[in-house]
């Protein structure tokens, strides 16, 4: 016997899961009533055969018993974490209960011609959120804790799956038993509907440009467009009225492009951020970044292997500009030259320059390493055919 719970999820927050918590907690007042009012639950399951729009909604909040509420409030904080951290409190809240509305409907009109019966449960709601996922974050990845008694032993194990995965084995679950049961109602097929709105407002906000996946979402990958900021809505207006402020007044302008930049580097659009500091130094060249926040650029450009050519000019800008952390930033970039050019002789030059007598016992320690690797790749005979 094992148990398998999600726990997390790697996907980047912008805004704290607050309504994803007061949902579950909710869920888990209503089920209590259930518990303890006789009666409760027979005026609020959405009834077949039945139309009942209040029903389409208060259904979503309701459950059979302990482990039906355990396992849908799991899953809910799993696909609440992603969803509203990209959109915030108020949009996932209407995201969530247009999917629980939506799904009723859907529903209702499926089983308009059945015999008596009845449906609860916060599982289609869910398996909208889902689907919104799977559009808006299909490479990241959800962490399980597997717990369980092997052989009279117990065991815990740690493993994580793409959100890509993760929906398309619940997809292909549910239809595979939907359809040996020739699409009957039935808990497969209440999942299935609960997907349907899920894909419309997942697939409507990312062309309406009302979510920023940074260009890690679906329709972006399958387009070879990985990584390209797609910018919402809101955003492209405040990039307008930037350019419409800078023609009005500049020095103003220069204020708040530079607050822009900080903007960009803050939420960790970072080509967005060099984009708009660039098209500031066309109009005052000897414009100079902050040195924290070029520093803090530097770091966000080194964690994404895509942005490798903007992370060396970041770190080629700060050597010529700055000298507080010329060792680690020089040191950066040999890595770099080393690692993606494979230029030993010019990265052994660039170490030799620096000044050893500073060094504490960290940048000793790389500086060795470093020499090591430049050496090493000097004996298998690695050809430089950049001189720069």
């Amino acid at each position: 016997m094992f148990f398998i719970i999600p726990t997390g999820s790697d996907a980047p927050l912008r805004h704290w899961p607050i309504a994803t918590g007061v949902t579950i907690a909710i869920n888990i007042v209503v089920f209590g009533l259930q518990m303890t009012t006789a009666g409760f639950t027979d005026s609020l399951m959405l009834e077949f055969g039945s139309f009942n729009p209040l029903t389409w909604l208060t259904a979503a909040y309701l459950h059979a018993d302990f482990s039906h509420i355990l396992g849908n409030m799991l899953f809910l904080f799993i696909y609440g974490l992603i969803v509203e951290g990209k959109v915030g409190w108020w949009r996932f809240l209407l995201i969530y209960n247009t999917c629980a509305i939506s799904s009723g409907i859907l529903i209702s009109l499926w089983t308009m011609f059945y015999s008596a019966s009845a449906c609860l449960g916060a599982s289609c709601a869910i398996f909208g959120l889902m689907l919104i996922c799977f559009l808006w974050a299909p490479e990241n990845e959800v962490s399980f804790l597997s717990v369980g008694v092997f052989f009279f032993r117990p065991f815990i194990h740690y493993f994580d799956v793409t959100v890509q995965n993760l929906c398309f084995f619940f997809v292909a679950l549910n239809f595979v038993i939907a359809a040996f049961t020739e699409f009957e109602m039935s808990s497969e097929m209440l999942h299935l509907l609960g997907a349907i709105p899920g894909v419309v407002i997942g697939s409507a906000m990312l062309k309406m440009r009302r979510v920023n996946c940074d260009g890690h979402d679906l329709f972006s990958i399958m387009s070879d467009k990985r990584g390209q900021c797609q910018l919402t809505v809101k955003e492209l207006a405040q990039q307008k009225e930037d350019r419409l402020a800078q023609k009005r007044e500049p020095q103003a302008e220069f204020e708040k492009g530079m607050a822009m930049v900080s903007f960009y580097v803050a939420e960790k659009h970072y080509e967005m951020a060099i984009k708009r500091f660039e098209s500031l130094r066309h109009l005052k060249k000897d414009l100079v970044m902050d040195e924290s926040l070029m520093v803090e650029l530097i770091n966000g450009l080194g964690k994404d292997p895509e942005k490798i050519s903007a992370y060396r000019r970041m770190l080629k800008r700060y050597l010529d500009q700055y000298e507080s952390l010329r060792i680690p930033v020089t040191m950066k970039l040999v890595k770099l030259i080393l690692t993606n050019e494979q230029a030993p002789r010019r990265a052994l030059r660039m170490l030799l320059d620096l000044d050893r007598d500073s060094f504490g016992k960290r940048e000793t320690k790389a500086f060795r390493k470093l020499i090591d690797e430049a050496q090493k790749q000097i004996r298998e005979g690695v050809i430089e055919l950049q001189a720069n």
